[in-house]
């Protein structure tokens, strides 16, 4: 019965140190040490950083990112959307000057001035892009972003990112300690026979549980190149081999659960720079104003209404660049297609040297590999004992 008892404590073992790394999310015990809280979340903020630095470093520029959106394009899908703002704005900034002048307005001249504000509204839209893609860089801040959507209450995200990405590689460490625990029972077996002690069990034990982590790991991850053994066969670690699919399943996830539209949206309006974007919105409305009524100017001055027109184009101002923020996320389809982030992403971690990729899933295990490795000689080291205890 021994291969088979160290078959399933080498299961056992395995299985336990994954949900160990994992879980549970939150810490569960006293703390701060009488208690366990999984590797990965407790780490959620180191490992969150490294993302941070693998995804903004070597996956994606952002600046070349961005200037995949077209100016035009965006207007298209974006000036609809402000049709209505336009015609409120247009009535507010007329009845600012006169409550009366409005409806003294033929339809026909209103309706001919709306398609010119229109017009003008788009040039300021397309303005307003360029402008954010020259800027980038001080608007956007894509790490603070990545870090953010990692960590604190979004540490589950983390550990859902790992257990997609090395979902074949943590089911092959489940599985291989069965393996490896009966193949060391087997060797246990025999010294067994002809060394009957007792009291060795404990040991083979700690030997069992100690091995079936060890080589778990390292043929997931070693060797890095594809390499021969013994001549006859040809290996490499389990998760390098698997890049290119490792690749697309990464940047998809990021491109779906952290850098989504809606959260670039959200971080440029809501974010540290959103003050400064919303100034640009409003320079561009009021140059926009002051370049369709320029030849009402001297009949302003005239009759004395200079000053009311100039805090009206400021209201103008600010309202429509609220109604900007508003309804910026009419957005959201174009720039997913646009931004084109998954295919980047994919395309450059693909390319990735192997010891950089590997490094973007070992670090969930690198700082406590050696932990989950002891623990599974512990655990061997009791099933040991208790096979001690039942034979003697």
């Amino acid at each position: 019965m021994i291969p088979f008892t160290y078959g399933f404590v080498g299961w056992v073992t395995n299985w336990l140190a994954l949900k160990m790394t994992f879980y549970p999310i939150q810490f569960v015990g006293i703390p701060p040490y009488l208690g366990w809280q999984g590797i990965i979340p407790r780490k959620a903020h180191k490992m969150a950083s490294k993302s941070v630095d693998v995804i903004t470093e070597r996956l994606l520029n952002i600046r070349e990112v961005f200037l995949k959106v077209d100016p035009k394009k965006a207007e298209s899908v974006f000036l609809p959307a402000l049709e209505s703002s336009i015609r409120y704005t247009m009535r507010e900034f007329s009845d600012s000057l006169d409550p009366k002048l409005w409806d003294l307005i033929p339809e026909v001249v209103r309706e001919e001035i709306y398609h010119k504000v229109k017009r003008e509204s788009g040039v300021t839209i397309r303005k307003v892009i360029r402008k954010l893609q020259k800027d980038i860089d001080s608007l956007f801040d894509v790490k603070a972003l990545v870090l953010k959507k990692l960590s604190g209450n979004n540490v589950g995200l983390v550990v859902e990112l790992f257990k997609e990405v090395g979902a074949p590689e943590f089911r092959f460490i489940e599985r291989s300690g069965f393996y490896f625990g009966f193949l060391l029972g087997l060797v246990q077996m025999i010294f067994m026979i002809y060394f009957p002690l007792v009291w060795t069990l404990p040991i083979q034990g700690v030997i069992v549980g100690y091995l079936t982590n060890y080589l778990a790991l390292e043929m997931i991850f070693r060797p890095l190149l594809p390499k021969k053994f013994l001549g006859i066969f040809t290996y490499q670690g389990l998760f390098l081999k698997r890049q290119s699919e490792v690749s697309r399943l990464y940047a998809k996830l990021v491109s779906e659960k952290i850098l989504t539209p809606k959260n670039i949206l959200s971080e440029l309006i809501f974010g540290k720079a959103s003050d400064d974007i919303i100034a640009i919105i409003r320079k561009e409305v009021i140059q926009h104003v002051d370049t369709i009524t320029f030849l009402a100017k001297p009949a302003l001055f005239a009759s004395g209404k200079i000053e009311e027109f100039e805090a009206a184009k400021e209201r103008i101002a600010v309202a429509m660049a609220d109604h900007a923020v508003e309804k910026s996320f009419h957005l959201e389809e174009y720039l997913g297609e646009a931004l084109e982030i998954e295919k980047m992403m994919g395309d450059r971690m693909s390319a990735l040297p192997p010891k950089e990729f590997e490094s973007i899933l070992r670090s969930a295990f690198q700082e406590d590999e050696l932990l989950l490795i002891l623990v599974g000689a512990a655990l061997g080291a009791m099933v040991g004992w208790f096979q001690m205890v039942f034979i003697v």
